[in-house]
């Protein structure tokens, strides 16, 4: 028994190997006929006006996409790709059931050699009334400008859009918007972008429900130059009588604006008013330094994107005062005839005070005052004459009146 199963051994492997490839080679000559699923084609739509020009909307409930098997010979069908099918839905044949009849045709040279079977033969859609509501057009900006430049604004053509679809669609949408790529800019430039309808949750909308009274819109974007100015505060008015502007804190110490180069080129501050007009406090403030620039320097933005405020702590005193006790030699007698001599007495109602800042009155001298009194045109005898003074500094001068004696000189007797 052994001897017969290994007799001529090398014959009869050679027989199988032999067979195996016969047999190989008979099945690829052949071309079985094979089966192959396509699945999630998108379903093209036709004739939908049918629709809206009774007044309606549609919603796709289901068979948006279609899914199906394709038979046929093996070299076609392993060589088929969802491109080559085209799947259409055509409302024309909308059933009373609202299903429209999904059609699957495949546009390769031997297509009628291969048969499709669909798993779901119709698109199911809703009806709803039609609605048209005006959206505002946001412009949302991506990336951003090249360092030392700010972009100040985008500008739409047509800053309303009309939206029609069907109740439920157009109530879902949140906004429309078109999105703009800033990433490297340094120079304004002008676009047209494309329409987006975006939910609640800023997730797109399927264009396909919606329809536009226009599909884009053209954006100007300004880009411009940054530049960082130191701030200085400065104070308008007069604060209440007996009251002076002892001090000014304010905090930051500059700030980054953007705007055009001619612009730029003619600041080199930024000045604050804050008017203390009447004030007999401490006046503590924020200022919004958007506004600010938006009323005091127009075509200037601030590049701070959540707004900056100016702290200004403006601190009000009640003014300080000197007084002076005078003597004669404190006083000086002017515009004396040569033929008369003056002496001066009764310096009881000769009071000077001084106000101002404690800094300001503080080295203030009575020599710096320059006290004098006019008696031109007097002749001998005895007057009231209100003290005058020559200082032009920063402080306040109260002066009384003094009394002097005019008498012939001896040689004039």
């Amino acid at each position: 028994m052994k001897n017969r199963i290994l007799h001529n051994l090398g014959l009869k492997i050679g027989s199988i190997i032999v067979a195996l490839l016969l047999w190989l080679t008979i099945t690829n000559i052949d071309d079985p006929t094979v089966t192959q699923t396509f699945k999630n084609i998108p379903v093209q739509i036709l004739h939908d006006e049918v629709i809206s020009s009774r007044g309606y909307e549609y919603l796709v409930e289901a068979g948006d996409t279609v899914t199906f098997k394709v038979k046929g010979r093996r070299s076609l069908v392993d060589n088929l790709r969802n491109e080559d099918f085209e799947a259409v839905a055509d409302f024309n044949n909308l059933t009373s059931m609202y299903m429209v009849p999904i059609n699957v045709s495949c546009n390769i040279e031997n297509a009628d050699e291969i048969s499709i079977s669909l798993q779901n033969e119709n698109m199911a859609v809703s009806l709803e009334d039609q609605l048209t509501q005006p959206f505002t057009v946001r412009v949302i900006t991506s990336g951003k400008v090249r360092e030392g430049y700010y972009c100040t604004d985008n500008s739409v053509s047509s800053s309303l859009v009309q939206v029609t679809g069907s109740t439920s669609s157009v109530n879902s949408v949140r906004e429309i918007a078109v999105k703009v790529d800033l990433e490297g800019r340094m120079t304004s430039f002008t676009d047209q972008y494309e329409l987006v309808a975006y939910d609640a949750d800023g997730e797109p909308i399927d264009p396909r429900k919606l329809t536009f009274n226009q599909n884009s819109v053209e954006v100007t974007t300004d880009i411009c130059p940054v530049k960082t100015l130191p701030i200085e505060v400065v104070t308008t008015g007069v604060p209440a009588v007996g009251y002076y502007v002892d001090k000014i804190e304010f905090a930051p110490s500059s700030v980054s604006i953007a705007a055009p180069q001619s612009v730029l080129s003619r600041l080199s501050k930024i000045n604050v008013s804050v008017d203390t007009s009447g004030a007999d406090q401490t006046i503590e403030k924020a200022i919004d330094l958007s506004d600010y620039l938006s009323d005091h320097y127009k075509g200037t933005f601030l590049t701070e994107e959540d707004g900056l405020s100016v702290g200004v702590m403006i601190t009000i005193k009640p003014l300080a005062e000197k007084k002076f006790e005078l003597t004669e030699d404190d006083i000086e007698i002017r515009n004396l005839s040569d033929n008369l001599e003056g002496i001066l007495y009764s310096l009881w109602n000769a009071d000077v005070t001084i106000s101002g800042s404690e800094a300001e009155i503080a080295d203030v001298t009575v020599s710096d005052l320059g006290l004098y009194i006019d008696v031109a045109d007097c002749n001998e005898g005895t007057y009231t004459r209100q003290m005058m003074y020559q200082y032009d500094g920063p402080v306040k001068v109260s002066a009384g009146s003094v009394m002097v004696r005019l008498s012939a000189k001896e040689e004039y007797e």
